[in-house]
Order: structure tokens, then C-alpha cells, then sequence
């Protein structure tokens, strides 16, 4: 599905790429309400401290490591971003937050059975400095992912499994402000949507026609 697009005189406006000296004249100034990002910064963490995981297998074959799926990163709180303005850095301030990880792990079996260890939780602490014009206005953002790196299945006394995270995470101080910025008026009404078709006719009648023609040898073998 394409955006509809807005005929402005003899230009289409529509979102998307924009080729270089192709931008058309603006229409109006509008102004906008929006959250405006004034600092952000990027990490990458490497969770080899996660406790070994306990479990029962649940066959008398040896349980081996299969994978760590369903990783979801959350910001803990209360207490959530705590932010303290540094007196000698005027619009700085310390960051500080504490990011919850749950994860599940899956454990493989030699005549293919699997077993999921759901609900693991493991947690991280950020101390960061970031530029917070007003920390009493400030909205503070994070965007962050998982990755299962490493894991290995011990047997003995106890059979754990030992796993290693890695968290890519993206932190921001933003503000809501109302920008100036040039317009192209409000958007078109939007075109209908596409029915996701379940009937097979309907399927066959959108398919392109075959040709019936053989091809033709344009040159000799």
C-alpha cells in the first residue's frame, strides 16, 4: 500500500525520498507540537554475569543448549530515570536507571524433545551523562534489544545452564516543544485498504495472464 498522493500546482507531494534540489516550496509555516530530542546516546553490553539457571530435565537423556528466545528489555520502576544536574556542567546531567532483561531459554534433548525455561530475569544499571536542558520538563527515552551470545548446559550434582546476553541500547533526553517548521498542508485522505484476500478465485483472478505463445529462438544453437 502507497501514500496517496497531494498535487500542489505541478508537483506531487508525497512521503519518501527526496532527490537532491527536487524539494518543493513550502505552502505554509505551521506549527507543530512534538518531542524534541536534545541529547542521546549509544551502548552496547555484553551480560556474561547472569547466575547459572537450575533446572529438572525432564528425560533421563543428556539435555544439551539450544537457544535464547523471547528477550525483552524494560526500565524498572519506580524508580525509572533518576536525573541530577551537574552544578559545574550547566544543562548537563547524571543518568542514572536500572534495565530488567527477561529472557527464556530452550534446552534440546538427543531424540529431539525440548524443554523451555521461561521467565529468567537478569538485570543492568546505566550511569550516563547526557544533555537535560530541564530536568524538570525532561522525557527521558530508551530504545534497546537483546541477542542470545552464549550458552552451555552443565550436568552434575544440580543441572544448570549458563547463559551470556548481549544489549544494544539507545538512551535520550527530550523535551515536548512547539517548532516552526515549513509545510506542504495536511495530508490526503488516504487510499482504501487491502482486503487480505482468503477467497482462491480472488487469488486466480489477480494473477497475470500466461501467454499461450511458445518462445522465440532469436539465435542459432
Amino acid at each position: 500500500m502507497a501514500f496517496t498522493r497531494k498535487v500542489l500546482g505541478q508537483q506531487e507531494i508525497v512521503p519518501g525520498p527526496v532527490q537532491p534540489g527536487q524539494l518543493p516550496e513550502p505552502t505554509e509555516i505551521a506549527c507543530i507540537e512534538v518531542t524534541k530530542i536534545y541529547d542521546a546516546c549509544s551502548q552496547r553490553l555484553c551480560l556474561d554475569n547472569i547466575p547459572p539457571i537450575t533446572f529438572v530435565p525432564i528425560t533421563t537423556l543428556t539435555p544439551t543448549f539450544g537457544e535464547i528466545t523471547n528477550i525483552k528489555i524494560s526500565l524498572v520502576e519506580p524508580p525509572g530515570f533518576v536525573i541530577t544536574p551537574i552544578t559545574e556542567r550547566p544543562g548537563f546531567a547524571r543518568v542514572e536507571a536500572t534495565f530488567q532483561v527477561t529472557f527464556d531459554v530452550v534446552i534440546n534433548y538427543p531424540d529431539g524433545t525440548t524443554q523451555t525455561l521461561p521467565g529468567n530475569i537478569t538485570t543492568f544499571s546505566k550511569d550516563i551523562v547526557l544533555y537535560v536542558p530541564d530536568p524538570n520538563v525532561a522525557i527521558m527515552k530508551y530504545e534497546a534489544m537483546g541477542e542470545g551470545l552464549y550458552g552451555k548446559v552443565n550436568v552434575g550434582v544440580t543441572t544448570t545452564v549458563e547463559v551470556i546476553i548481549g544489549v544494544w541500547i539507545i538512551i535520550k533526553s527530550a523535551v515536548d516543544v512547539q517548532l516552526l517548521v515549513p509545510s506542504y498542508g495536511f495530508c490526503p485522505t488516504p487510499a482504501a485498504c487491502e482486503e487480505f484476500a482468503t477467497d482462491v478465485c480472488e487469488i486466480f483472478y489477480k494473477k497475470p495472464f500466461p501467454t499461450f505463445e511458445p518462445p522465440q529462438m532469436y539465435q542459432n544453437p
